[in-house]
């Protein structure tokens, strides 16, 4: 069932054959009047949107009184400490997992029928988690009425949407003070910059993956075949393999020799250290800006002409048959910020690196609007769809 998530082929092999509660998606909901609900779908209402606060509060304590929350950053455990402050007669139980290792766990926990897990916290960064959980029913997308009205629907036609973060182009502001030296994406392809390109091996990560993925699928090709003319003033020649120009792009970027590191935080350090002469430029988290004060960083972003790739949208679910499903939509609408002012929820989230995705939350000061930034649509099939051909392309340039 996973078609490239080496990490969980076996196991997902598996888990993903049994007997799930419906296989239908989410998005064909029982028409009004009809009785195809599951009997957990029945008991937490999941499909509501016009629950309050208040009338979960009330359920969460009726039905014990906790939350327990799978996330991905380790802003979770001050989400749980906020969570508690604002409901008191309740208990958040953060746990802050890798990616691999949170759906590892939890997809074990389903498959066993051990429903640790109210809320998760994770990516869809290659569509998997919407074409695989979702459909699938082993997630749940809870999405509440007042609080998506302030959502742009591009966003939440296939999640619930928290924040984005984007894997972006920085330099080095020290030595560049006059602006970055690279502004048009096929820049990079350029001989001065052989081997001073950082990045994650998309071979060896799922979110690298699905990067290089965006640039070959949609309209980005035409994007940057029209990037390309017009910094060269010459119409883009594919090379034999290169189905488009985004393949094309790739197979440049490769040529350039780019250095490959374990993390994100590697390649801001090497970019964002102060004093170099002839420093890097690198791809890495767009989060990492937030790291700049506290280490002394000189890091800067680039708004990469005509596009920085696909979002990462951290987006949230709730579990199928988990026991708590009132506190979990509690959580839920929470962390996304709430209804009543009180956005200390979602506060953890809100830094340098990061955007909101609600029209009525401010993005964190210094943050260059996100309206303005040079993004290509996240469309989940796409990703899904392509994943492993641009994978075995990427792979077999050596």
């Amino acid at each position: 069932m996973l078609k490239h998530k080496k990490w969980l082929a076996g196991f997902m092999a598996v888990t993903m054959l049994f007997g799930l509660t419906a296989c239908g998606s989410q998005e064909e909901q029982p028409a009004e009047g009809e009785t195809e609900l599951t009997e957990w779908e029945q008991k937490a209402n999941i499909f509501a949107t016009d629950e309050t606060d208040e009338e979960l509060y009330q359920q969460a304590i009726e039905e014990g009184g906790t939350v327990t929350l799978y996330s991905i950053s380790s802003r979770c455990g001050k989400v749980a400490e906020a969570f508690m402050a604002k409901y008191p007669e309740l208990t958040c139980e953060p746990f802050d997992i890798s990616t691999n290792e949170l759906l590892e766990k939890v997809t074990r926990e389903h498959d066993a029928g051990q429903y640790v897990a109210d809320v998760v916290h994770i990516k869809d960064q290659d569509g998997s988690l919407y074409n695989e959980y979702v459909k699938n029913k082993v997630f749940y997308l809870y999405q509440p009425a007042d609080i998506f009205a302030h959502i742009d629907p591009q966003y939440t036609a296939t999640a619930t949407p928290l924040y984005i973060e984007l894997t972006q182009l920085f330099y080095n502001a020290e030595t560049y003070p006059d602006g970055s030296p690279i502004t048009n994406i096929w820049q990079l392809t350029e001989p001065e910059w052989q081997g001073k390109i950082m990045m994650q091996n998309p071979l060896d990560n799922l979110s690298w993956g699905s990067w290089i993925t965006g640039f070959c699928v949609g309209d980005v090709p035409d994007q940057l075949a029209a990037a390309y003319k017009e910094l060269y003033g010459e119409d883009l020649v594919l090379s034999d393999g290169c189905a488009n120009a985004g393949y094309e792009f790739l197979k440049r970027l490769h040529d350039n020799k780019p250095t490959y590191t374990s993390s994100s935080d590697e390649i801001a350090e090497s970019v964002g250290t102060p004093g170099q002469t002839d420093p890097p430029v690198g791809f890495c988290a767009s989060s990492k800006l937030r790291k700049n004060e506290d280490n002394g960083w000189v890091l800067a972003p680039v708004n990469l002409y005509p596009t920085t790739g696909i979002p990462a949208i951290n987006t949230l679910y709730v579990v199928e048959g988990c026991q708590h499903p009132a506190a979990a939509k509690l959580l839920i609408r929470f962390m996304m910020g709430g209804i009543d002012g009180d956005t200390s929820g979602y506060e953890p989230f809100n830094t340098l690196g990061g955007w909101p995705v609600r029209d009525d939350i401010e993005p964190a000061e210094g943050s260059v609007p996100y309206d303005e930034m040079n993004v290509s649509p996240f469309d989940p099939d796409e990703i899904y769809e392509n994943y492993n051909t641009v994978r075995d392309f990427w792979q077999m340039l050596g």
